[in-house]
């Protein structure tokens, strides 16, 4: 058994892949984020990242990949895409997936599939797919431009020092970013903000940028990457 796709499921994901100019070495992630009443809620990714217990499937001249433990509820599965009347995105076909009937215990795995199962609270539909994946770019770029600004105390970006706690983008393109300081009294805590307010704006693709200076939780030297804990001499 395994996970496949259907001749325009590939067709669509190899169109996703070229249109966003991700490498050979994109793969398309596949699992499970929980279930409703109607099934198993999924999620889908592309992405260039793999894990070491991954398990690779090839369909369709697609890899992917699945986390153990979702394999077991996905084994068997074929995504399908659909462009008609009735939608446009990815379809899930599981033979694992049923409908739970409302306070009731869960049936027996394999019990009347579904004839479709939309991809649930993953990226749905192949606009918010492609969404999903230019978010993903776009907060690239944001962070190699956020590695450009410097703690004044430290010499170590504020990315890898960990001072940058959230970044929210929306469909827009709006940006939102949580950051802190090392210390409420650091003196840079009124022109700090404004640089990285000034720094995410100038990227390509950002609409609108808003900085929002939080102290909770603190910020602590385990939140630097090892590049920072590496450039300070920590290891």
């Amino acid at each position: 058994m395994a996970i496949t796709l259907t001749d325009a499921a590939a067709a669509e994901i190899k169109k996703i892949t070229t249109d966003q100019g991700m490498s050979d070495q994109a793969v398309l992630r596949v699992g499970i984020k929980g279930r409703n009443v109607h099934g198993f809620n999924y999620t889908l990714d592309l992405t260039e990242a793999r894990h070491d217990d991954d398990v690779i499937f090839q369909s369709q001249g697609v890899t992917i990949v699945c986390d153990p433990m979702s394999l077991s509820s996905l084994d068997g599965t074929e995504i399908n895409y659909r462009d008609d009347t009735a939608g446009r995105g990815f379809v899930f076909h599981n033979p694992n997936s049923v409908a739970l009937p409302v306070n009731s215990a869960p049936p027996t795995p394999g019990a009347n599939p579904p004839k479709e199962t939309a991809a649930g609270d993953g990226p749905a539909t192949a606009t918010e797919f492609v969404s999903s994946i230019a978010n993903k770019a776009l907060e690239a770029d944001i962070n190699e431009k956020l590695r450009g600004i410097y703690d004044p105390e430290i010499p170590v970006n504020i990315y890898d020092l960990g001072l940058i706690y959230r970044i929210e983008i929306s469909a827009e393109k709006d940006v939102v970013v949580d950051m802190t300081l090392t210390a409420p009294g650091c003196p840079v805590a009124g022109t700090m903000p404004p640089q990285v307010q000034q720094a995410v704006a100038s990227v390509d693709g950002v609409k609108s940028a808003k900085v929002n200076l939080v102290w909770e939780p603190a910020w602590g030297k385990d939140r630097m990457s090892e590049v920072a804990k590496l450039q300070l001499g920590m290891f």
